[in-house]
């Protein structure tokens, strides 16, 4: 059967999660990241980039399982794909907003200060998941439940409900603006950026250099020991490696969905078919691993990610230290209690 024979039986927008990609925004005058700053274990970031990837590839293949029939009921279906969907917009929109905060903070700085409080980042961030969520919308009119054969419960699954024509136009309004669009503002603005910190570093060559930022001059007072010309060099291949990453992994996807909506029918061979079916899972593989590569590219590029990123961690698991401790502390108390009356009956017993 060939895609454009029926709405096809396969997930349109995977993606796990949305990371809120929003921790670094309050770094927002420029300077010369310091050696520290930028000292990665990377046998640490290794070990997690190995780990989320294998656990991507188990998602992925239990999806695949359970597609066929699919047995979690029409809500569950719609949910589905509605948070996907979701979780999609919202990557996509933070990624594009941290590329314009970063544009902000290093080439217009004084008006980034200025702007860019804590209170209104919060609030964009919010507008952000709230826009995500409304987009996705669609979805849950989109995709349902339907069986293959008449009524046969083996032949149920979770696909699109709709007829091709809109189906293909969901998928065009989701490929714009879940990937046209912030690659060109993450390609744009990232472009500027590069090219700002190389002027900043070719400008700052000497001690007490006076540098142009965003049309104002500021003096930047350091030594270029070969350490921090390093570090410069290091963000700048950083910056672009997070646009790599995006169209590595991004790409693919959505050209393995718009092959869906402008192959005609009567160029599906059966090669080009199986090639869409391989292609198929290769690309939702990457893109789940996406989720994977960009938390990893901000904690090479930005300290204070790293520090409210391991924060949080902290956070989150702090809630089961102190379950875990009061367990135990109740455990010993419960053992005291016990071997006080033990000992008390074998006193009696022996006094007895």
């Amino acid at each position: 059967m060939h895609p454009n024979a029926t709405a096809p039986a396969v997930p349109l927008h995977p993606h796990p999660s949305a990371y809120a990609n929003a921790s670094n925004r309050s770094d927002l005058l420029p300077k010369v990241p310091d050696e520290e700053d930028l000292d990665v274990n990377t046998d640490i970031y290794s070990k997690v980039m190995v780990t989320v990837i294998y656990l991507a590839l188990f998602l992925v293949g239990t999806f695949i399982w359970v597609h066929h029939p699919w047995a979690f009921g029409g809500a569950v279906c719609k949910g589905y794909y509605f948070l996907r969907d979701a979780c999609t917009y919202a990557t996509a929109l933070n990624i594009a907003s941290l590329s314009v905060e970063r544009y902000m903070a290093i080439c217009h700085p004084f008006k980034a200060k200025s702007i860019m409080s804590r209170s209104r980042t919060k609030k964009f961030i919010s507008c952000i998941w709230i826009a995500s969520f409304l987009l996705a919308i669609p979805m849950i009119f989109t995709m349902g439940q339907i069986y293959v054969k008449d009524q046969d419960p083996d032949s149920l699954i979770c696909t699109a409900i709709v007829d091709t024509s809109t189906l293909k136009t969901v998928i065009q309004v989701n490929t714009f603006i879940s990937f046209v669009f912030p690659m060109v503002v993450i390609s744009v603005l990232n472009t500027i950026i590069a090219n700002q910190l190389l002027v900043m570093f070719k400008q700052a060559a000497q001690e007490n250099q006076v540098c142009t930022i965003g049309g104002q001059q500021t003096m930047l007072s350091m030594s270029m020991e070969p350490s921090r010309v390093q570090a410069l060099k290091h963000g700048v291949r950083v910056l672009r490696a997070v646009v790599i990453a995006f169209v590595v992994c991004w790409l693919p996807y959505h050209i393995r969905r718009l092959m869906f909506c402008y192959v005609p029918s009567s160029h599906w061979t059966d090669f080009l078919y199986n090639f869409y079916h391989y292609f198929y899972m290769l690309t939702n593989v990457l893109f789940y691993v996406s989720s994977a590569i960009n938390p990893i590219l901000y904690n090479l590029v930005s300290a204070n990610f790293r520090q409210i990123f391991l924060s949080t961690l902290t956070i989150l698991c702090l809630p089961w230290r102190k379950k875990k401790k009061r367990l135990a502390f109740t455990r010993k108390s419960n053992s005291i209690s016990s071997n006080h009356t033990f000992s008390s009956q074998v006193t009696r017993e022996t006094t007895y």
